[in-house]
């Protein structure tokens, strides 16, 4: 089975673990590294004025080797099938910031060769003053952080489909751990979270996606998933707080309480799987953690954290069951919510129909019922 071995991994670390790590020196990592600052954004966003769309410019991005799909075998891009090929399983990858150990094989977190988001050389006053400074002249604003990949398991096939769900939890516990490091050990670095009239005392924004199948944006088959770290709040971000103050209810206590039960999918005791009553692809599927007080991964505890990555692997398995039926190649996104106004929850979203120009204009035309998904996914978990 092709992996990247141990040793592999030891000559390509930069530290054994998150834990105590300050953000200054995993600034360095990224600064100091020659290949990334080649490959560094332009630092450089604007927000749509008609949705508050966040576009963060990246022109180095186009010249990643693996979205390239005549040269994606030799990349270890989606059409290298049985991971031969793979950089990562060669060990041809960034610096390693964190390594824990699996059953079999372990889970590691690096640093994005083609990051969306890079450390700049000083942080300006203003910078910290708000995400959103102004900006009349629209000019852009900075956007700066940091960008990290989590591989799932050293090896290349195993993900949350087919590892077993204590290496699940290991792969949870350590996203939370980086998350904790970047929002809570980082004064200084970026704006701070007070101003959303959050309970919580960070500073940026972290957030967590996984991308599978070339369709969604998935440039390579090894089991990852993403990590940014932003000065800038992401739209979905902005939506829950707008939801949470026109509602004064965080918007996963709304589905809890308001999302018809028939439409539940499996209820894991302290998380909840859904369909919701809004779906627009079919399948698209809410895991809502029940403790709404809690916004960040790294608040969940370890049986909280056991339910989400039993729920995750759960959903994951009925999507590639479900896709191949359809006549779809298997591609899905995970979104990770959270933040001021959002509780805790997460988005799996199968990529069962195209997207077309009505939906560009906000009228999505679904090819299935809520009902329908809902039925079809408790029969499969």
């Amino acid at each position: 089975m092709n992996r990247i071995t141990r040793e592999q991994l030891e000559a390509i670390t930069d530290r054994e673990n998150i834990e105590g790590a300050d953000v200054e020196s995993l600034f360095n990592f990224f600064r100091h590294n020659d290949d990334l600052a080649a490959h560094a954004p332009d630092n450089l966003c604007q927000i749509d004025p008609r949705d508050g769309a966040l576009i963060v410019y990246n022109s180095k991005r186009a010249k990643r080797p693996h979205d390239n799909q005549v040269a994606a075998d030799d990349a270890g891009g989606q059409s290298s099938g049985d991971g031969k090929s793979c950089p990562v399983c060669s060990g041809k990858t960034t610096g390693v910031v964190d390594v824990a150990e699996l059953s079999e094989g372990h889970t590691f977190i690096n640093k994005n060769l083609f990051p969306v988001l890079f450390p700049p050389d000083e942080i300006k006053p203003e910078w910290l003053e708000e995400p959103l400074y102004p900006d009349p002249s629209h000019h852009g604003r900075v956007s700066y952080g940091m960008h990290f990949l989590q591989w799932t398991s050293s090896y290349h096939h195993r993900d949350w489909n087919n590892m077993p769900l204590s290496d699940r939890l290991v792969v949870l516990q350590r996203l939370a751990a980086l998350e904790r490091t970047l929002l809570y050990d980082s004064d200084g670095y970026m704006p701070p979270s007070s101003q959303w009239r959050s309970q919580k005392e960070t500073s940026g924004f972290v957030s967590i996606i996984k991308n599978f199948g070339a369709p969604v944006g998935g440039s390579l088959e090894h089991g990852h998933q993403q990590i940014s770290w932003s000065n800038i709040m992401p739209r979905s971000y902005y939506d829950n707080w707008c939801f949470y103050t026109r509602h004064n209810d965080f918007f996963s206590n709304y589905m809890l309480n308001e999302n018809p039960v028939e439409l539940e999918i499996k209820d894991y005791g302290k998380a909840v799987l859904m369909v919701p009553y809004f779906m627009k692809r079919p399948y698209n599927m809410m895991l809502i953690l029940k403790d709404v007080g809690k916004q960040y991964l790294c608040e969940l505890d370890d049986d909280e954290l056991e339910e989400v990555a039993e729920g995750i692997g759960d959903a994951m398995n009925a999507i590639m069951d479900i896709m191949p039926r359809l006549g779809k190649e298997t591609a899905y996104n995970l979104v990770v919510h959270n933040g001021p106004g959002a509780g805790w929850y997460c988005e799996l979203l199968p990529y069962t129909q195209e997207t077309g120009g009505f939906e560009q204009l906000g009228m999505w035309i679904c090819q299935g019922t809520p009902a329908q998904a809902a039925t079809e996914l408790r029969r499969l978990i």
